[in-house]
């Protein structure tokens, strides 16, 4: 703490909006009166202007705040990252009892990366005016000819709700065989695609269409709140648990890298957690932080199946992209 004291500034990387920036200067900089400087953008773009700065020889970054499929397969691989457990020493980031299965959660093998929310995510939303309660128990109940021209979905073909639900059907919620003949007769109902987030679940509250498959929590929690008749329908199926585009890692030359590591230990702690929590509106990986500001949906219902998101996972989801472009005839 002295150390990074002494460096007087740490530089975070990644898709940090207002809220969450407000929160970490509250919370980090007056604590340890320690400047935060951010370099704010989507995951790739902040990794790609980093990788700039890398072959040109600057080292700017001390912690990225990215999303996993970024860690993974964009920063992972070209080695440029630290290890992190050697960096983690509060002993409330050190106490087990605080995280699930009572270990430090890391979303890879090398321990490089550490998610900082634990986002549930099922697949489908509904129009209740539309959809009675519990007439959708199961995805295979949306293939009911009844729903043909009824349902929008997330464009699957790319990253995003869409592509990681399918990617859900095909590793955890069905297999890839039973996935992919799934996908072929949901593409016989016609399904509406789009990239938009907000005008897919805009389509469903306007009744335009009764079904949204792969929707943004935030834009449904926003549309349920103006009292819109849009709720979340569990799937048996269950869902899976992300860390919603807030996965922490550390470059292995940082700029100020006592700094980084204490940035580091601020976010695993519970005062850090809860600030990423209350900004995300979604479940924070410490399990003493409170839930009660949690958005609907974002967490599993009793007894609702939850698959825990892992590097396999995150590497094998765009392999299902093309699969999904030919099945719906994405361009």
């Amino acid at each position: 703490m002295a150390e990074a004291k002494k460096e007087g500034k740490v530089v975070l990387y990644g898709e940090i909006g207002p809220a969450l920036k407000a929160k970490l200067i509250d919370g980090f900089e007056k604590k340890y009166g320690i400047e935060i400087e951010f370099v704010v953008g989507r995951p790739p773009e902040v990794a790609q202007r980093y990788l700039q700065e890398r072959t040109a020889n600057l080292h700017l970054a001390d912690v990225f705040i990215t999303g996993q499929t970024t860690t993974s397969t964009v920063l992972k691989p070209r080695g440029v990252l630290a290890p992190v457990r050697p960096h983690l020493v509060m002993p409330e980031v050190l106490d087990m009892k605080a995280w699930p299965e009572g270990r430090l959660p890391f979303l890879d093998a090398d321990e490089l990366v550490v998610p900082l929310i634990s986002a549930f995510r099922s697949g489908v939303a509904v129009n209740t005016d539309l959809v009675k309660k519990g007439q959708l128990a199961s995805y295979r109940d949306l293939l009911n000819s009844m729903w043909k021209e009824k349902i929008t979905l997330s464009d699957p073909s790319m990253p995003g709700a869409g592509g990681t639900l399918v990617a859900f059907l095909m590793l955890k919620g069905m297999g890839v065989q039973e996935g992919e003949k799934y996908l072929q007769q949901l593409a016989t109902l016609n399904p509406f695609i789009t990239r938009d987030t907000r005008l897919h679940m805009e389509s469903v509250a306007r009744g335009k269409y009764s079904i949204g498959m792969g929707p943004t929590p935030q834009v449904l929690a926003d549309l349920a709140g103006a009292g819109a008749p849009v709720a979340w329908a569990p799937m048996q199926e269950g869902g899976i648990v992300i860390p919603g585009g807030s996965a922490a890692a550390l470059p292995d030359k940082p700029s100020h890298p006592r700094a980084a590591a204490l940035m580091l230990n601020y976010l695993l702690s519970r005062d850090g957690q809860l600030a990423f929590s209350e900004s995300r509106g979604e479940p924070a990986r410490r399990l003493d932080v409170p839930t009660a500001h949690v958005l609907p949906g974002t967490m599993p219902q009793p007894g609702e199946k939850a698959f825990w998101l892992d590097e396999d996972f995150v590497l094998k989801e765009p392999t299902f992209y093309p699969l999904s472009r030919e099945i719906f005839g994405i361009k």
